[in-house]
């Protein structure tokens, strides 16, 4: 005899194989319910569509103005965020062959009649756009299927061992199969499935409560019924904080193993599946295995892309930290316009160049059948990283580490048994988890319909938990209290006794050895200064602290933006503004009013009261400046450079410099470099062996052969504009043949860190180094 057996899961399915590995002689088919139901049908002339294009289709058979009344925005973005309520609202009135006539008598709130006529326009004109494209989709299989009888005749006999719920439509399915092949089912029953048992009722087989049960549907005869004897002895701990479960949970698992329970039949149930991210943390020793797997889009190339689009979304400053902490440069996002119309592959090009399209298998694919779909499709690029978006958030990436403890969600238990079972998170709206909210038909209108109820799913959740308890050795509950928490009321459905108050082993989370090693101070051990182009602040940060040195020029590390404008880059770009187009000014009232009119340019149309604080500040700061360049210009001085650029060598290394601004008066000229802080560094003229500031010696070097009578200063921005003069130059600059005598020698250094704690004050890299606090 052929013969066929079906499971509920994958996992249950390869349990089952497991089982029969090494049996001699006949061994029958194995297949999951998922991968039956599929093979069982056929759709003739028609191809499922794709689970991303449908919402296209949705939202062009929703152009009509009645729909606006749904309170569904048809914008593209919205509309995929909201359009999964509609396709579950459509899928389920066929599979439990409800038609809208019949809700329609329903007396429901007062506008829903009008609201169903809407609905049903919209469902039949989604079914004349799939019709038109010989697609079908899950909503409309019921209309178009038949029965794959190639495959059904393969069997003499097909047993599916049942657990959950079957639609109206499923149930009809197996009873045309029924006719063509013996099918029988096994099925355990229970207070939490009366549901499903009234559905068996309907097709005449009528089954007791709390029972091991098989019966043949060809013939719809009770084969065998005996008593569910199964018992739950489980244990129930609370505990305050959410976090301390994880302790208990490894506590408890340990004891298990203890018990002689071997590893790989012990499962830790998250109800949550976000807590694994929690217990990821702590499983320092690699001992769970994730049968959901990873999720993609906590990859570092999915938060990305991510990124972009939440900047594209509202180009705030917040977004732009987060685009440069995953080493996205905004400068470089400006060349791509969002709104741009584009095709799908230009779409990829634009990932590709961004550094973002993961080579993984599982991208790749999806990549492709992305490609294959909306090949024919021109939308924005904003709206392109959306929807690439979505399909990468249903990739997951298979745990390969080894643990051999399984973690999963109770969905994920049907059709299999544990010896150990430990639940976390047994806490009052998350076992049995809130099922989502229907927004089209309330619980009088499906009670009237009779589709199943919020009360029908939850009572479907709590017999999954109880069939896993029941056929545990050994299982444990956990719940906390925190945030005013409550028990799951299910623990006394169960009637298991109350919560054991634990003290929690938290050593067990926090007392490990360190992972972490001192680091070593790095050697650079194949320094050549000559193939560097040095530049004054890269030759100060060299002699100020090697350890910066080594992050910034060497490992290239971005410095963490804090969002905050830099007074020093912005005072700077304003003078250099200042004095675009003009060489001088006549009087200080003209310099204020360009600097205000300038101001208001750089700053945008930010509004915000700390923004006009601060314009007001530097306005008021700056009438010293505008007043003494006032008298500079009266005397004769004109500017004729302006943030110059200059390449040279000295002593046989190369340097570059910016000049902030180079003025004239008849035969003198003055180097001028913009302060907005302290200059008593560069100013000192005692212990210059350790001087580390050579910005002027270097511009004496660059331009000493390009002038005659030139001079260098300070113009120390906010201290009324003074003109400070460079005191002991000569000396300086003899200071500065020293240091490159010195450099050029070097062949290798040890990146130390500062002797002196003043330069880390507000080093950007002074938390890498230990010497800065988060902020």
């Amino acid at each position: 005899m052929k013969k066929l057996l079906i499971y509920p899961t994958t996992r249950a399915l390869r349990n089952k194989r497991d089982e029969f590995a090494g049996t001699q002689g006949f061994v029958p088919s194995l297949m999951s319910m998922g991968k039956f139901e599929q093979r069982a049908i056929l759709l003739p002339d028609r191809v499922k569509v794709d689970s991303l294009k449908r919402i296209l289709f949705l939202r062009d058979a929703a152009s009509f103005d009645d729909f606006s009344q749904l309170k569904f925005d048809r914008d593209i973005i919205k509309f995929f965020t909201r359009s999964d309520s509609i396709f579950r609202f459509f899928e389920e009135l066929t599979a439990e062959g409800i038609s809208f006539e019949q809700l329609s008598r329903a007396d429901a709130y007062a506008e829903f009649a009008q609201h169903l006529q809407i609905l049903k326009r919209l469902f039949d004109n989604y079914h004349n756009i799939l019709q038109a494209k010989a697609l079908s989709d899950k909503a409309f299989i019921p209309l178009y299927y038949k029965i794959n009888e190639g495959f059904i005749s393969n069997y003499d006999q097909i047993e599916i061992y049942l657990e959950g719920y079957l639609s109206r439509f499923e149930i009809a399915i197996l009873q045309e199969i029924s006719k063509k092949t013996k099918l029988i089912i096994h099925y355990t029953t229970s207070r939490f499935n009366t549901k499903m048992q009234e559905r068996f009722k309907e097709i005449g087989i009528e089954l007791g409560n709390n029972l091991h049960t098989t019966f043949n549907l060809s013939d719809q005869k009770v084969l065998s019924s005996t008593q569910n004897s199964d018992t739950i002895d489980a244990k129930v701990y609370s505990v305050n904080e959410r976090t301390e479960q994880i302790a208990l949970a490894f506590t408890q698992i340990e004891e298990m193993t203890k018990s002689g329970i071997a590893p790989q039949d012990i499962v830790l149930i998250l109800p949550d599946e976000s807590f694994k991210e929690q217990f990821m943390l702590f499983d320092t020793h690699h001992n769970l295995n994730y049968a959901m797997g990873y999720d993609y889009r906590n990859e570092p190339k999915y938060k990305s892309l991510e990124a972009i689009y939440r900047y594209w979304q509202s180009f705030d400053l917040s977004q732009i930290e987060k685009l440069q902490r995953y080493g996205i440069s905004p400068q470089e996002l400006q060349r791509y316009d969002g709104q741009k119309s584009i095709t799908i592959k230009d779409f990829f090009l634009f990932v590709d160049d961004m550094g973002l399209l993961d080579d993984r298998d599982e991208i790749q694919v999806a990549k492709d059948e992305f490609e294959r779909v909306f090949s024919d499709n021109i939308i924005t690029l904003k709206e392109w990283l959306f929807i690439w978006l979505k399909k990468l958030d249903k990739i997951s990436i298979d745990d390969v580490r080894g643990g051999k403890i399984t973690v999963m969600g109770v969905l994920e238990t049907r059709g299999v048994a544990f010896d150990g079972v430990v639940i976390v998170d047994f806490n009052e709206g998350i076992v049995p988890a809130s099922s989502a909210k229907d927004q089209f038909l309330n619980s009088q209108v499906r009670a009237f319909a009779g589709l199943p109820t919020r009360s029908d799913r939850e009572s479907l959740q709590k017999q999954y938990y109880k069939r896993l308890l029941e056929q545990s050795k050994k299982s444990v509950i956990i719940y906390s209290t925190s945030d005013n928490k409550l028990p799951s009321k299910f623990l006394y459905e169960l009637g298991l006794p109350d919560a054991s108050e634990v003290v929690i082993q938290t050593n067990i989370l926090y007392d490990q050895p360190s992972q972490i090693t001192p680091p070593k101070d790095p050697v650079i051990d194949d320094f050549d200064a000559k193939a560097i182009t040095w530049s004054a602040s890269r030759l100060k940060t060299y002699l100020e602290c090697k350890r910066k040195y080594y992050y910034r020029y060497i490992q290239k590390i971005p410095a963490k933006d804090d969002n905050e404008i830099n007074e020093g880059a912005f005072l700077h770009r304003l003078l250099e503004l200042l004095h675009q187009d003009r060489d001088s000014y006549s009087s200080s009232e003209e310099i204020e009013k360009e600097i205000s009119i300038l101001m208001d340019g750089l700053l945008g149309e930010d509004s915000s009261i700390k923004m006009r604080y601060q314009k007001m500040l530097w306005s008021d700061k700056l009438k010293g400046y505008a007043k003494a360049q006032a008298q500079h210009f009266k005397s004769g001085w004109r500017v004729i450079e302006k943030e110059r650029e200059f390449i040279s060598k000295i002593d046989g290394l190369n340097f570059k410099g910016r000049i902030d601004r180079i003025d004239q008066n008849g035969s003198k000229a003055l180097v001028i470099d913009y302060k907005s802080g302290s200059t008593k560094d560069a100013q000192k003229s005692k212990n210059l062996d350790t001087l580390t500031e050579f910005q002027m010696s270097i511009y004496a070097h660059l331009l000493g052969d390009r002038y005659q009578n030139i001079n260098f200063a300070f113009l120390k921005i906010l201290e009324d504009g003074e003109i400070e003069e460079i005191k002991l130059l000569d000396e300086k600059n003899e200071q500065l043949h020293k240091v490159l005598d010195n450099l050029k020698t070097t062949k290798s250094f040890i990146a130390t860190k500062s002797e002196s704690l003043q330069p880390c004050r507000y080093c950007e890299y002074a938390l890498m180094c230990g010497r800065g606090g988060y902020g």
